[in-house]
C-alpha cells in the first residue's frame, strides 16, 4: 500500500513538474522584452563584430523556449519512467527517484522563501508548484523506505 501511495504521489509530482515548466515558460515569454534586450547587450558585449537584430534576437528567445519545453517534457518522461520501475519493485529506482525528491526539496527552498522568484502570476504558480512538488516528494520518499516497502523492494528481509 505505501508503494502505491508513493507512486500515486510520484505522478502528482510529475505533473506538478509539467506546470511548473509551463508557468515558468510563460513568465519568460510574457517577459521576452527584457530577455532579448539583454542578448542583445551580451552578443554586443562579446563581441563589437559581431551584430545581430531584434528580430533575430527574438526568433532565437522562441527557439530557446521551444528546445526548453521539449527536453522538459523529455526529462518528465524520463521521470515518470523511473517512477513506473520503481512501482514494478526496482531498488535502483527506489534510489534514483529518492535522490531525485531529495533535489527537488533544495530547490524549493528559494520559492519557500519567495527568493529568486520574477513577478506575476506565471512566476507565482511556478513557485507554488516547486513547493508542492517537494512537499509530495518528501511524502513519497518517506513511503517508500518504510518497512512494508522496503520488503517490496528487497525481498530478502522477510
Amino acid at each position: 500500500m505505501d508503494v502505491v501511495t508513493a507512486f500515486q504521489l510520484l505522478c502528482a509530482v510529475a505533473a506538478l513538474g509539467v506546470v511548473n515548466m509551463i508557468a515558468t515558460l510563460l513568465a519568460v515569454y510574457s517577459d521576452r522584452a527584457s530577455y532579448v534586450d539583454q542578448l542583445l547587450r551580451d552578443v554586443a558585449a562579446q563581441d563589437a563584430g559581431v551584430e545581430i537584430g531584434r528580430d533575430t534576437a527574438e526568433a532565437l528567445l522562441m527557439v530557446g523556449l521551444g528546445l526548453t519545453a521539449l527536453v522538459g517534457f523529455a526529462v518528465t518522461a524520463l521521470y515518470l519512467l523511473f517512477v513506473f520501475k520503481m512501482r514494478a519493485g526496482r531498488n535502483w529506482a527506489r534510489m534514483l527517484v529518492t535522490m531525485i525528491g531529495v533535489i527537488m526539496v533544495f530547490f524549493a527552498i528559494p520559492a519557500l522563501f519567495g527568493l529568486g522568484a520574477g513577478s506575476g502570476a506565471a512566476a507565482m504558480v511556478a513557485g507554488g508548484a516547486g513547493i508542492l512538488q517537494a512537499v509530495l516528494a518528501v511524502g513519497a520518499v518517506v513511503l517508500m523506505h518504510r518497512g512494508d516497502a522496503n520488503r517490496y523492494f528487497l525481498p530478502g528481509l522477510q
